[in-house]
């Protein structure tokens, strides 16, 4: 039995195990009298009885907040991975459309156009060590180029993704 109070992100698996389904992350808003009352990340509202508590787990603060770098995530799974790009996507400060994966770049195309890709950025992350700063493609660029010039050897960036998926803006 899982023990939960307002506030605590969880992860809600309704036990369904169709090939696209997975948890997601919710919010509980009330926990008491028999009953649990959590709210998705959609806005649906569930009542999970307290002897089904078990289709709920603690999410770990760093899936509840999102990170740069998906290392980082304490809950390294499928469901964990889509909802870090889903709040980095999202997010009110701007949309965050690259994030690592260790030396990795996982990118979401925004459908928008966005200001960076210019002289400002470029000159931002040279020589910038990977990591020192937000995820970006000109990250992984001037790194490739920085081993290229102090190893004397060729380097290789892959961009692979599905049609429409942003590799030609990257």
């Amino acid at each position: 039995m899982v023990v939960v109070a307002k506030g605590d992100k969880v992860w809600y698996d309704d036990g369904s195990k169709g090939e696209f389904d997975l948890p997601v992350g919710a919010v509980v808003k009330q926990a008491d009298s028999g009953q649990i009352v959590i709210v998705t990340d959609e806005g649906q509202e569930i009542w999970v009885p307290a002897s089904e508590s078990d289709k709920l787990k603690i999410m770990h603060p760093s899936s509840a907040e999102g990170v740069e770098d998906m290392i980082k995530l304490g809950d390294l799974h499928e469901a964990g991975i889509l909802r870090n790009l889903q709040i980095r996507y999202n997010d009110p400060t701007g949309c965050k459309l690259y994030t690592y994966t260790g030396s990795i770049l996982v990118a979401v195309n925004p459908y928008q156009l966005l200001d960076i890709y210019d002289a400002k950025h470029v000159e931002m992350y040279k020589g910038a060590k990977l990591g020192a700063l937000p995820p970006h493609i000109f990250a992984i660029s001037d790194s490739a180029y920085y081993f290229m010039r102090r190893d004397k050897r060729d380097q290789a960036v892959i961009i692979s993704g599905e049609s429409g998926a942003g590799k030609t803006e990257s």
